[in-house]
Protein backbone atom coordinates (compact mmCIF):
# COMPACT_ATOMS: atom_id res chain seq x y z
CA UNK A 1 0.00 0.00 0.00
CA UNK A 2 1.48 3.02 -1.41
CA UNK A 3 -0.87 5.19 0.77
CA UNK A 4 0.78 7.18 3.52
CA UNK A 5 -0.72 5.04 6.13
CA UNK A 6 2.18 5.34 8.45
CA UNK A 7 2.57 8.86 9.04
CA UNK A 8 4.33 9.25 12.89
CA UNK A 9 6.08 12.05 14.80
CA UNK A 10 9.13 12.60 16.48
CA UNK A 11 8.76 13.74 19.67
CA UNK A 12 12.45 13.32 21.41
CA UNK A 13 14.64 14.28 17.55
CA UNK A 14 17.40 12.12 16.93
CA UNK A 15 18.85 10.65 19.83
CA UNK A 16 22.86 10.86 19.67
CA UNK A 17 23.50 7.08 19.15
CA UNK A 18 24.39 4.89 16.74
CA UNK A 19 22.93 1.33 16.80
CA UNK A 20 23.11 -1.83 14.35
CA UNK A 21 20.27 -4.03 13.08
CA UNK A 22 20.59 -7.54 13.29
CA UNK A 23 24.45 -7.57 13.15
CA UNK A 24 26.57 -9.33 10.48
CA UNK A 25 24.28 -12.45 10.37
CA UNK A 26 21.40 -11.07 10.31
CA UNK A 27 22.18 -8.48 7.56
CA UNK A 28 23.67 -11.37 4.76
CA UNK A 29 20.56 -13.57 5.59
CA UNK A 30 18.57 -10.46 4.35
CA UNK A 31 21.04 -10.17 1.31
CA UNK A 32 21.16 -13.85 0.79
CA UNK A 33 16.77 -14.43 1.08
CA UNK A 34 16.77 -11.60 -1.48
CA UNK A 35 19.62 -13.24 -4.13
CA UNK A 36 17.45 -16.24 -3.79
CA UNK A 37 14.44 -14.51 -5.28
CA UNK A 38 16.48 -11.97 -7.72
CA UNK A 39 16.29 -12.80 -11.77
CA UNK A 40 19.71 -13.62 -13.28
CA UNK A 41 19.81 -10.27 -15.02
CA UNK A 42 19.17 -8.23 -11.70
CA UNK A 43 21.62 -10.57 -10.03
CA UNK A 44 24.30 -9.92 -13.06
CA UNK A 45 23.74 -6.51 -12.71
CA UNK A 46 23.97 -5.69 -9.31
CA UNK A 47 27.12 -7.79 -9.05
CA UNK A 48 28.45 -5.50 -11.83
CA UNK A 49 28.33 -2.29 -9.73
CA UNK A 50 29.35 -3.83 -6.63
CA UNK A 51 32.70 -5.41 -7.96
CA UNK A 52 34.65 -7.78 -5.62
CA UNK A 53 32.64 -7.56 -3.05
CA UNK A 54 30.88 -10.42 -1.26
CA UNK A 55 27.24 -9.99 -0.29
CA UNK A 56 27.58 -9.79 3.52
CA UNK A 57 30.22 -7.24 2.40
CA UNK A 58 27.96 -5.25 0.87
CA UNK A 59 24.93 -5.94 3.24
CA UNK A 60 27.06 -5.25 6.09
CA UNK A 61 29.03 -2.08 4.68
CA UNK A 62 27.21 0.50 6.49
CA UNK A 63 27.65 -0.78 9.89
CA UNK A 64 31.59 -1.61 8.84
CA UNK A 65 32.26 1.91 8.42
CA UNK A 66 30.67 3.00 12.13
CA UNK A 67 34.74 4.45 12.91
CA UNK A 68 34.83 6.55 9.14
CA UNK A 69 34.43 9.90 10.91
CA UNK A 70 33.55 11.11 7.71
CA UNK A 71 30.78 8.97 7.64
CA UNK A 72 29.07 10.34 10.64
CA UNK A 73 26.19 11.69 8.55
CA UNK A 74 25.09 8.81 7.98
CA UNK A 75 24.05 7.57 11.55
CA UNK A 76 20.73 8.63 11.42
CA UNK A 77 19.84 6.95 8.36
CA UNK A 78 19.55 3.62 9.97
CA UNK A 79 16.64 3.90 12.54
CA UNK A 80 13.29 5.90 13.23
CA UNK A 81 12.66 7.32 16.85
CA UNK A 82 9.26 7.56 17.39
CA UNK A 83 7.14 8.02 20.68
CA UNK A 84 3.93 5.94 21.58
CA UNK A 85 0.65 7.67 20.29
CA UNK A 86 2.53 9.71 17.01
CA UNK A 87 0.71 10.92 14.45
CA UNK A 88 2.95 12.19 11.82
CA UNK A 89 6.56 11.18 10.64
CA UNK A 90 9.54 13.88 10.90
CA UNK A 91 11.08 15.31 7.70
CA UNK A 92 14.42 14.88 9.14
CA UNK A 93 16.95 12.34 8.05
CA UNK A 94 15.68 8.63 8.96
CA UNK A 95 15.38 5.41 8.33
CA UNK A 96 12.31 5.81 6.32
CA UNK A 97 13.15 9.09 4.39
CA UNK A 98 16.62 7.77 3.09
CA UNK A 99 15.12 5.01 1.83
CA UNK A 100 12.71 7.02 -0.12
CA UNK A 101 15.07 9.48 -1.35
CA UNK A 102 17.59 6.57 -2.28
CA UNK A 103 14.91 4.89 -4.39
CA UNK A 104 13.91 8.24 -6.21
CA UNK A 105 17.79 8.87 -7.14
CA UNK A 106 17.43 5.22 -8.34
CA UNK A 107 14.76 6.23 -10.17
CA UNK A 108 16.96 8.25 -12.79
CA UNK A 109 20.22 5.88 -12.52
CA UNK A 110 21.00 7.31 -15.97
CA UNK A 111 22.64 10.38 -14.52
CA UNK A 112 24.31 8.75 -12.02
CA UNK A 113 28.08 7.77 -11.83
CA UNK A 114 28.71 4.15 -11.55
CA UNK A 115 29.63 4.59 -7.67
CA UNK A 116 26.81 6.73 -6.94
CA UNK A 117 25.01 3.99 -7.76
CA UNK A 118 27.20 1.47 -6.28
CA UNK A 119 26.88 3.17 -3.22
CA UNK A 120 22.95 3.54 -3.05
CA UNK A 121 22.46 -0.01 -3.69
CA UNK A 122 24.70 -0.39 -0.52
CA UNK A 123 22.18 1.57 0.85
CA UNK A 124 19.39 -0.54 -0.06
CA UNK A 125 20.70 -3.58 1.22
CA UNK A 126 21.41 -2.38 4.48
CA UNK A 127 18.65 0.09 5.36
CA UNK A 128 15.79 -2.41 4.57
CA UNK A 129 17.20 -4.41 6.77
CA UNK A 130 17.77 -2.38 9.25
CA UNK A 131 13.98 -1.38 9.08
CA UNK A 132 12.98 -4.76 9.54
CA UNK A 133 14.07 -4.95 12.92
CA UNK A 134 11.29 -3.42 15.25
CA UNK A 135 13.24 -1.50 17.35
CA UNK A 136 14.89 0.65 14.81
CA UNK A 137 11.59 1.65 14.37
CA UNK A 138 11.10 2.47 18.11
CA UNK A 139 10.95 4.97 21.18
CA UNK A 140 13.58 7.50 21.51
CA UNK A 141 12.59 7.41 25.03
CA UNK A 142 14.61 4.90 25.59
CA UNK A 143 16.89 5.01 22.49
CA UNK A 144 15.46 2.56 20.63
CA UNK A 145 15.60 -0.15 23.53
CA UNK A 146 19.53 0.34 24.13
CA UNK A 147 18.25 1.83 27.60
CA UNK A 148 16.03 -1.71 28.70
CA UNK A 149 19.16 -3.30 30.37
CA UNK A 150 18.32 -6.81 30.81
CA UNK A 151 20.07 -10.00 31.83
CA UNK A 152 20.63 -13.05 28.85
CA UNK A 153 22.12 -16.21 30.57
CA UNK A 154 23.19 -14.28 33.40
CA UNK A 155 25.04 -12.22 30.78
CA UNK A 156 24.04 -8.10 31.04
CA UNK A 157 22.69 -6.90 27.66
CA UNK A 158 19.79 -4.72 26.38
CA UNK A 159 16.70 -5.67 24.54
CA UNK A 160 18.33 -3.72 21.70
CA UNK A 161 20.79 -6.11 21.39
CA UNK A 162 18.13 -9.28 22.10
CA UNK A 163 17.15 -8.06 18.89
CA UNK A 164 19.83 -7.26 16.72
CA UNK A 165 22.16 -10.53 17.26
CA UNK A 166 21.11 -12.39 20.73
CA UNK A 167 18.03 -14.02 19.33
CA UNK A 168 19.52 -15.04 16.01
CA UNK A 169 23.15 -16.22 17.45
CA UNK A 170 21.41 -18.30 20.69
CA UNK A 171 19.41 -20.35 17.64
CA UNK A 172 22.32 -20.31 15.26
CA UNK A 173 19.37 -18.54 12.78
CA UNK A 174 20.48 -19.40 9.01
CA UNK A 175 19.22 -18.79 5.35
CA UNK A 176 17.89 -21.98 5.59
CA UNK A 177 15.96 -21.84 8.77
CA UNK A 178 14.29 -18.55 7.63
CA UNK A 179 13.12 -20.04 4.61
CA UNK A 180 11.98 -23.20 6.13
CA UNK A 181 9.89 -21.16 8.53
CA UNK A 182 7.84 -18.64 5.78
CA UNK A 183 5.52 -20.44 3.77
CA UNK A 184 3.42 -18.31 1.76
CA UNK A 185 1.50 -18.89 -1.12
CA UNK A 186 2.21 -16.81 -4.84
CA UNK A 187 -0.59 -14.33 -4.20
CA UNK A 188 1.13 -13.59 -0.09
CA UNK A 189 4.56 -13.29 -1.91
CA UNK A 190 3.24 -11.05 -4.18
CA UNK A 191 1.89 -8.71 -1.60
CA UNK A 192 4.83 -8.86 0.84
CA UNK A 193 7.31 -7.71 -2.14
CA UNK A 194 4.99 -4.65 -2.99
CA UNK A 195 7.09 -1.37 -2.83
CA UNK A 196 5.77 0.18 0.29
CA UNK A 197 7.84 1.75 2.86
CA UNK A 198 6.01 3.20 4.98
CA UNK A 199 3.68 0.08 5.66
CA UNK A 200 6.84 -2.19 5.75
CA UNK A 201 7.65 0.51 8.74
CA UNK A 202 4.46 0.22 10.43
CA UNK A 203 4.63 -3.70 9.87
CA UNK A 204 8.08 -3.76 12.13
CA UNK A 205 6.42 -1.22 14.46
CA UNK A 206 3.89 -3.53 14.99
CA UNK A 207 6.22 -5.92 17.15
CA UNK A 208 7.11 -3.65 19.28
CA UNK A 209 4.17 -4.72 22.27
CA UNK A 210 5.77 -8.36 21.86
CA UNK A 211 9.39 -7.32 22.07
CA UNK A 212 8.61 -5.31 25.16
CA UNK A 213 7.13 -8.12 27.06
CA UNK A 214 9.99 -8.65 29.39
CA UNK A 215 9.37 -11.13 32.69
CA UNK A 216 11.64 -8.98 35.50
CA UNK A 217 14.55 -7.68 33.70
CA UNK A 218 15.53 -11.47 32.74
CA UNK A 219 15.06 -12.97 29.10
CA UNK A 220 14.17 -16.39 29.71
CA UNK A 221 13.88 -19.39 26.83
CA UNK A 222 9.77 -18.83 26.26
CA UNK A 223 10.90 -15.22 25.12
CA UNK A 224 13.51 -16.21 22.52
CA UNK A 225 11.17 -19.38 21.29
CA UNK A 226 8.15 -16.52 20.75
CA UNK A 227 10.47 -13.42 19.26
CA UNK A 228 12.30 -16.17 17.01
CA UNK A 229 9.33 -16.84 14.99
CA UNK A 230 9.18 -13.10 14.62
CA UNK A 231 12.65 -12.52 13.64
CA UNK A 232 12.59 -15.22 10.86
CA UNK A 233 9.90 -13.69 9.75
CA UNK A 234 11.00 -10.37 9.38
CA UNK A 235 14.61 -11.32 8.19
CA UNK A 236 12.89 -13.08 5.07
CA UNK A 237 10.25 -10.01 4.42
CA UNK A 238 13.04 -8.00 3.87
CA UNK A 239 14.80 -10.25 1.75
CA UNK A 240 11.98 -10.12 -0.32
CA UNK A 241 11.82 -6.84 -0.04
CA UNK A 242 14.88 -6.12 -1.40
CA UNK A 243 14.64 -8.94 -4.05
CA UNK A 244 11.75 -6.28 -5.01
CA UNK A 245 13.40 -3.36 -5.36
CA UNK A 246 16.87 -4.74 -6.80
CA UNK A 247 14.59 -6.29 -9.55
CA UNK A 248 12.75 -3.23 -10.26
CA UNK A 249 16.20 -0.95 -10.82
CA UNK A 250 18.25 -3.63 -12.07
CA UNK A 251 15.83 -6.52 -13.77
CA UNK A 252 16.13 -5.04 -17.13
CA UNK A 253 19.22 -5.47 -19.69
Amino acid sequence: MRKLTFILTLSLLFSSYFTFAWGDKGHTIVAEVAFQNLSETAKKNVMKYLGDMTLSEAANWMDDIKKDDSKDFMKPWHYINLEKGATTMPEADNVVSTLLKTMKELDKKEVLSDEEIKLRILYLFHLIGDLHQPLHVGYGSDRGGNDIKLSFYGKPTNLHSIWDTEIIENRGITVADVNKANRYTAAEIADIKTIAVFEWAKQSRNHLNTAYKINGGRVDISYIDANSKIVKEQLYKAGLRLASVLEKYFGEN
